[in-house]
């Protein structure tokens, strides 16, 4: 099953929707139409219940190259507030987020409620970086290059780089990148932390397909609400977090899926879930 868009492809495999960026003649450098239209899907996806997991990759040679430079530049079609000419004019929800549809991608790869995992090839650099990391995990293949890339080109980190870098690779190594714009290369990309899996060149989308597949068919209601638990742990209190684990057992103990996984450990067989 696939879906039409301009700019992204998503199609849905045995209860995983795989999101690929398409603007392969740009490295798939992210534009004000295509943040958009990731947003919207991600945002729809959330309450899509035949996707239980979600795979993002690039197509082509890269994952994403970034920001679009003509946009960020203030040279597209659509005005940038700061870089655009001052007499252009500009929507005003637009001036009060500037960074609207490209800020709500890294947003909504949390809000989506489900697992999302990367499959990244070549360049994933800048916005690219940050929406790998907010991306549960990340399979990579030996071409993968990511970078920080900001101060080669003189802007701040966006796109939810600043909140994911540090968490995954620790403040120091966040501030290594952040300070230098440094390429890393695969292999110490993943001695960072900022490549979880490192499989053979071509080979990271089947990788993180059939990781993806693999959690599909647990029980999705649970596995949702350990991911939800473990993004609200980076703000909540440890009595925080027991209250919200005693509260979130009950609602998933109340689901057919729980039931099902009782009776097969009881029984010694595998359990069939449904999602429900």
């Amino acid at each position: 099953m696939s879906e039409e868009f301009k700019y992204i492809r998503f199609e849905i495999d045995e209860g995983v929707g795989i999101i690929t960026l398409n603007r392969p003649e740009k490295l798939n450098a992210i534009s004000w139409e295509l943040a958009e239209e990731l947003a919207g899907l991600l945002t729809d996806l959330r309450t899509r219940d035949e996707v239980r997991c979600i795979v993002l990759t690039g197509a082509g040679r890269a994952f994403c190259a970034g920001g679009d430079v003509d946009f960020i530049s203030g040279e597209s079609d659509r005005p940038m507030p700061g870089t655009s000419d001052a007499s252009r004019p500009i929507p005003r929800y637009q001036r009060k987020t500037p960074g609207l549809f490209f800020f709500d991608v890294a947003r909504q790869l949390i809000l989506v409620d489900k697992p999302v995992i990367a499959a990244l090839q070549g360049h994933a650099v800048g916005a690219g970086l940050a929406y790998a990391l907010a991306c549960d995990r990340r399979f990579a293949d030996p071409t993968t290059k990511m970078a920080a890339i900001f101060a080669n080109i003189g802007v701040a980190p966006d796109c939810g780089l600043s909140y994911f870098l540090p968490r995954v690779v620790g403040r120091s190594n966040a501030l290594m990148l952040v300070e230098t714009a440094k390429m890393v290369k695969a292999e110490e990309a993943k001695q960072l932390g900022l490549i979880d899996e490192l499989v053979p060149e071509g080979e990271a989308l089947k990788a993180a397909l059939e990781y993806a597949k693999l959690i599909a068919g647990k029980a999705s209601a649970a596995v949702d609400m350990a991911r939800r638990m473990i993004h609200l742990s980076d703000h909540f209190t440890l009595d925080e977090m027991l209250d919200y684990e005693g509260l979130a057992g009950v609602v998933i103990a109340s689901t057919l899926d729980a039931k099902e996984g009782t009776m097969a450990f009881l029984e010694k067989r595998k359990a069939v879930f449904r999602g429900v």
